[in-house]
């Protein structure tokens, strides 16, 4: 049966005083949440397991109550809804829970108004079988290194994202573009958000990378890269990663989550085989 090993690990970073970061891990077929050691294992079967990223935002203590509330209701969200015997339903599922976010946390904005414009991103990952759905709002990013490439799955819904996608910006110039944190849609900030959802079928050996901006800031595609082919174990590999951006100056609060797909449900990749995905886009 296929299977993921996973870890996850946030760092508040060298410059930031709170961490505005939360991860999700989360086991559906127990029910189980958390990184205990046998949680970091986990068979993939038709309830899945689920993992997301959220980087909050909002100033004084505002952003990680958004990020806190995105990760605890999405779980409860999906708990609810599995298992998931198809793509179609999974993606129903996961749709519906982020939209549930979205109105948890507005309505915690409404209730205080301290909390007034906060706000979360969001990258979610459910693995049921070979088939991953990813789901997403914000720039808050998921990869996968298959052999000896890295592959950027989600694209940054944000300016600098955008420019680059019209082909405006190039990669390496982002990092000194003026509006290079401005978002275009956020979790919590709006009434209705549009995700992006990608689906990928997984081959063996496959690598699962999901990160706050705190990572990919500081840190370009082929040093991240570098440091996951260097540490195959997701635990080693979260530590490398969070502790080489902390060395790079580690300007923001940093989150990854990284997991192997194994198993003899899951097929080889064929030679040089890269990674295909289908995107959805749906519409605010």
């Amino acid at each position: 049966m296929a299977q993921i090993e996973l870890f996850a690990r946030t760092e508040v970073g060298c410059v930031r005083k709170r961490n505005e970061d939360h991860f999700l891990v989360l086991n559906l077929q127990t029910g189980e949440r958390g990184l205990l050691p046998h949680q970091r294992v986990q068979q993939l079967t038709q309830r899945g397991t689920l993992i997301s990223v959220c980087d909050g935002m909002g100033g004084a203590a505002a952003g990680d109550v958004a990020s806190g509330l995105a990760v605890d209701t999405l779980a409860e969200q999906m708990r609810s809804r599995s298992p998931f015997p198809d793509l179609a339903v999974a993606q129903e599922a996961l749709h519906a829970a982020i939209d549930g976010v979205n109105d948890r946390i507005r309505a915690a904005a409404i209730e205080d108004p301290t909390r007034h414009g906060m706000g979360t991103t969001l990258t979610a990952a459910l693995a049921f079988g070979p088939e991953l759905l990813i789901g997403h709002v914000g720039d808050s990013r998921a990869y996968i290194r298959r052999g000896r490439a890295l592959t950027q799955i989600t694209t940054d819904h944000s300016v600098v994202g955008q420019l680059i996608a019209a082909g405006r910006l190039l990669p390496e110039q982002a990092k000194d573009y003026e509006h290079r944190n401005v978002l275009l849609q956020a979790l919590g900030v709006t009434p209705r958000v549009g995700p992006e959802f990608t689906v990928v079928q997984m081959r063996a050996g496959d690598v699962l990378l999901l990160c706050s901006d705190g990572l990919t800031g500081p840190l370009g595609d082929d040093t991240i890269l570098a440091l996951m082919l260097r540490y195959e174990d997701p635990m080693r590999c979260c530590r490398a990663l969070t502790e080489a951006a902390c060395a790079a100056g580690g300007p923001d609060n940093v989150t990854v989550a990284v997991a192997r797909f194994t198993g003899d449900g899951l097929e080889l990749p064929h030679g040089r085989e890269e990674v295909a995905v289908q995107r959805f886009q749906h519409a605010i």
